[in-house]
């Protein structure tokens, strides 16, 4: 009779427990809760590398602050092609965006490793979401970083998910 009871205790408290579905990892397998906004900046290099920081809602909104060598210098906003929020979110889950370390710069050798190169812009990703803001910040010049390969996906797949050569890149 006891372990009836418990059964049915356990059996009731488990049809309590709600899953809310999103984009935003909480841990593996988990659907978590949804990212709230999903922030996406490069910064300068010597060269003509353009200098931005687009936010993506997820209603497909973007806020763009073009700030040099971009398509258009200033803030201009808009809506990207439905989906894009998602497909963002999906790029950054299936990397594991939200288990990445903060810093993945120079100043901190740890997640950088040894050998370095300069001359590259900064990646940065601000994740929003009901827990608050996580920020990365990459340095790509992290030549021996165990998270390069990852957050070089993560670079080139969400350019495309966000009309990179459309909205960032000048006209050529």
């Amino acid at each position: 009779m006891r372990v009836l009871l418990l059964a049915l205790t356990a059996l009731a408290l488990s049809a309590c427990a709600t899953t809310r579905p999103g984009t935003g990892p909480t841990g593996p397998g988990s659907t978590g809760p949804a990212w709230t906004e999903i922030e996406i900046a490069e910064g300068a290099c010597y060269g003509f590398c353009p200098i931005y920081t687009i936010t993506v809602t997820p209603d497909d909104r973007y806020t763009l602050n073009g700030e040099r060598f971009t398509r258009h210098d200033g803030q201009t906003s808009g809506r990207l092609e439905a989906g894009s929020f998602q497909r963002l979110a999906a790029i950054l889950q299936a990397h594991d965006a939200a288990a990445l370390p903060a810093d993945i710069t120079m100043n901190n050798p740890a997640a950088c490793g040894r050998t370095m190169m300069s001359d590259l812009p900064d990646f940065r990703l601000g994740l929003t979401g009901p827990a608050g803001r996580q920020d990365i910040v990459w340095y790509p010049g992290c030549a021996d970083s165990p998270y390069r390969e990852a957050l070089s996906q993560i670079r080139d797949q969400v350019r495309v998910a966000y009309q990179y050569e459309t909205l960032i890149v000048p006209k050529r």
